[in-house]
């Protein structure tokens, strides 16, 4: 009984797999087909939606230089209070924190600046 139930099993997994891969060959023996004759229509759509995602990109990117500009902004008003106030009242730690976090600031903002100047370099 139980070498019938297993050999039962074995038989509907192999009739699974034969008709997934029948219908992932149909699939894709029809998606050759239509990419034939839709290949022009296709080239500009994509051309146009390749356009938006560089424009989109482009405003992200500034969208990100920003936020980064305005937290350097943060830092540097942080770093004059820091100054008024004496240096003893922080710890090591905290210090050394924000100093790392300063530095990770400053490399995030140049390295974004970076990215802009060579789409405008490629765009050129």
């Amino acid at each position: 009984m139980n070498t019938l139930f297993i050999y039962i099993i074995f038989f509907l997994g192999h009739v699974a797999v034969y008709f997934y891969y029948r219908n992932s060959f149909i699939n894709t023996t029809d998606a050759s087909k239509n990419t034939k004759t839709k290949n022009s229509h296709l080239s500009v759509t994509d051309a146009k939606n390749s356009i938006k995602k560089a424009n989109s990109i482009v405003d992200n990117k500034q969208m990100l230089l920003q936020k980064n500009l305005k937290q350097l902004e943060f830092i540097s008003e942080f770093e004059m209070y820091l100054e008024e106030k004496t240096l003893k009242n922080f710890s090591i730690e905290f210090l050394q924190e924000f100093e790392q976090i300063k530095i990770e600031a400053q490399l995030s903002t140049l390295k974004t600046t970076n990215q802009l100047n060579n789409s405008v370099k490629l765009a050129a």
